[in-house]
């Protein structure tokens, strides 16, 4: 059985609790080429991602009918 905790990276000053979807964190001259993204994402008041975040009952609900919201394609010239 495998626990897995999440991630908590600590560069001197800075303390990073997560890191969202296709992110990077660059520390140095870092040049991210040919990187594609896309994906759709419903917030309602948006992430508790602090340090002893209070949360007031944690619910919502999202109705999207939309069978394709955005059609994205990846051209790569590389």
């Amino acid at each position: 059985m495998f626990f897995f905790t999440p991630t908590v990276v600590n560069m001197l000053g800075f303390k990073i609790n997560s890191v969202d979807n296709s992110s990077v964190i660059n520390a140095g001259p870092v040049q991210a080429i040919d990187q594609f993204t896309s994906y759709k994402r419903n917030q309602a008041f948006g992430e508790q991602n602090g340090d002893f975040s209070l949360m007031n009952l944690p619910l919502s609900s999202v109705v999207d009918p939309d069978i394709s919201d955005s059609a994205t394609a990846k051209n790569s010239f590389i």
